[in-house]
């Protein structure tokens, strides 16, 4: 299953270590407490805005956890564990020293034919579209280059990571029409509070960014969500 196809033997172990669940192996441990764009990414893995969804953020805030719990979610729902690929970057030195170009592009080749079997447009065909999980992806030169033309020649769902928003913006223009993002930022006080099992407080704001802080009425309405009676 997991012979060369121009791939270094390392990478190909590398690869499966990341994928258990193509040998019907465990997922690592995985926190149970789930942070705020969960749901919402779940939503879009099956009603995608884009085909490539980018997952904006500093390191340490959860993204490689809420991919992890997602992948968890897709084989929860009997999804082929062959349909789904994992490729963390930052934890693959193999890349590195390889001798190929375009790795993104290498590594789906690879996949299709030894793991998934056909090709990721045959498989979506069935209907059985490839949920393809990429962190920390601006680590590689041309990231964006390669994602556009996987994009725009296979039907594939790609959900992105990385924890380098100017790197990840300098993309934005070649993948234009093709990428959603969400920003994750740092953990909100209402998820710490449900980290530590305070209380189940529910965040006024329901998803991270600063462009509505410009308008009155929302620091209005704050003022009057917090000097709401509290149920705790």
């Amino acid at each position: 299953m997991f012979s060369g196809l121009g791939l270094p033997a390392e990478l190909i172990q590398d690869l499966s270590r990341q994928n258990p669940w193509w040998k019907d192996q465990s997922l690592p441990v995985i926190p149970a407490f789930r942070r705020w764009p969960y749901e919402k990414l779940r939503q879009r893995l099956h009603r995608p805005i884009a085909p490539i969804m980018v997952m904006r953020g500093p390191r340490q805030i959860g993204k490689t956890t809420l991919q992890l719990q997602l992948i968890q979610s897709l084989l929860q729902e009997r999804i082929s564990p062959r349909r789904i690929i994992r490729v963390q970057f930052d934890e693959l030195p193999s890349l590195l020293h390889a001798k190929f170009k375009e790795p993104i592009l290498r590594i789906v080749d690879w996949f299709e034919k030894k793991v998934l079997s056909c090709t990721l447009n045959e498989s979506a065909h069935r209907p059985e579209p490839v949920f393809l999980f990429l962190d920390e992806v601006q680590n590689l030169a041309a990231w964006d280059v390669q994602l556009k033309s996987l994009v725009d020649h296979s039907t594939v769902q790609v959900m992105v990571t990385g924890s380098s928003a100017l790197r990840i913006e300098m993309g934005r223009d070649s993948l234009a029409g093709r990428i959603h993002s969400l920003e994750v930022g740092p953990l909100r006080l209402t998820e710490i509070a449900g980290l530590r099992e305070f209380s189940d407080l529910q965040p006024f704001q329901s998803e991270n960014g600063w462009k509505e802080w410009l308008q009155p009425d929302f620091w209005r309405d704050l003022s009057t969500y917090a000097a709401r009676p509290s149920r705790h």
